[in-house]
C-alpha cells in the first residue's frame, strides 16, 4: 500500500535516526534517480511536486512512472526500520523491498522469478530461475558479513561487489535495479550513516561498472557520493 506524506513522515522519524526535513530530501532524490536511471521522465522538481507538495506535476502523466516514484516511501520507510532495529540483510528484507517498490506495478512482486530474463546490452547472463533461491541465500548472508566485519576501504568495495552481485544474479522478473538500489541505499545507511545515492547524470559510467564486474572503480564512486551526502545531511540537520 502507498504511503501518504504524513505516514511517511511519522515512520520515518520515529526513532529520530533521519531529520523530517532530511527524510524528505532522501526520499526525493532516490526515487527520482533510481526511477530516471530505468527510463522514468519526471524531473526532479517534478518528484518534488508529486512527493512533497503531494500534486499531479502536469497533465497526462502515466500511471505507472507514479507508482515507480511514490512507492519509494514505503520502501525507505523500511529501510529506516531494518537499520534502526540493526536487521540482517537477508533475501526475506529485499523480497520486502521488491513487494513495496513494485505495488501496483507487478502481479508476482515480492516473489522470484519463475522465467528466465535479459539484461538488455549486457555482457552478462542472469542466474537461471532455479538457482536463485539458494544464490540469494547465499548473497544475503555474505553481503551481510562483509558490511558487518569488514573495515576501510575493504567494506566499501564489498558492498560494491554486494551490489555487483546482487544485479547479476537479477532475481526477479522487473525491478532489479530499484531494489539493488534499495538495498544499497540500505546497506550504506547502516554502514556510515548516509545512504549512497548514484545519480541519473552518471548512469553510463554505474552501467558500465556494472557489466565489468569493477568493484574497485564502483566503490569509488560510492565514496564521492557519501562524502556529499554525509555533508548534505549535516545541512539539513
Amino acid at each position: 500500500m502507498t504511503l501518504d506524506r504524513d505516514a511517511f513522515l511519522a515512520a520515518v522519524t520515529a526513532s529520530g535516526r533521519l531529520s523530517a526535513p532530511y527524510a524528505e530530501d532522501l526520499l526525493v532524490r532516490l526515487a527520482h534517480h533510481s526511477a530516471a536511471i530505468e527510463g522514468n521522465t519526471f524531473t526532479i522538481s517534478e518528484t518534488v511536486t508529486l512527493l512533497v507538495d503531494e500534486l499531479l506535476p502536469r497533465g497526462g502523466l502515466s500511471v505507472r512512472e507514479f507508482y515507480e516514484l511514490a512507492n519509494h516511501r514505503g520502501a525507505v520507510v523500511r529501510i529506516v526500520q531494518a537499520v534502526d532495529a540493526d536487521e540482517p540483510l537477508t533475501d526475506q528484507l529485499v523480497r520486502e523491498l521488491h513487494m513495496l517498490l513494485m505495488d501496483h506495478l507487478l502481479h508476482d512482486r515480492g516473489e522470484y522469478k519463475q522465467s528466465s530474463n535479459a539484461v538488455v546490452g549486457a555482457s552478462w547472463r542472469p542466474t537461471p530461475p532455479h538457482r536463485v533461491p539458494e544464490l540469494m541465500r547465499q548473497w544475503a548472508e555474505q553481503s551481510d558479513w562483509e558490511a558487518r566485519h569488514l573495515t576501510g576501504v575493504d567494506r566499501l568495495e564489498a558492498i560494491a561487489q554486494s551490489h555487483i552481485g546482487f544485479e547479476r544474479i537479477h532475481p526477479f522478473s522487473d525491478g532489479n535495479g530499484r531494489v539493488g538500489r534499495a538495498v544499497l541505499a540500505l546497506q550504506t545507511l547502516q554502514a556510515y550513516g548516509v545512504p549512497a545515492i548514484v545519480p541519473e547524470s552518471e548512469r553510463s559510467e554505474y552501467l558500465r561498472l556494472l557489466d565489468d564486474a569493477d568493484a574497485g572503480g564502483f566503490a569509488q564512486m560510492l565514496s564521492v557520493h557519501l562524502t556529499a551526502e554525509t555533508e548534505r545531511a549535516a545541512r539539513f540537520g
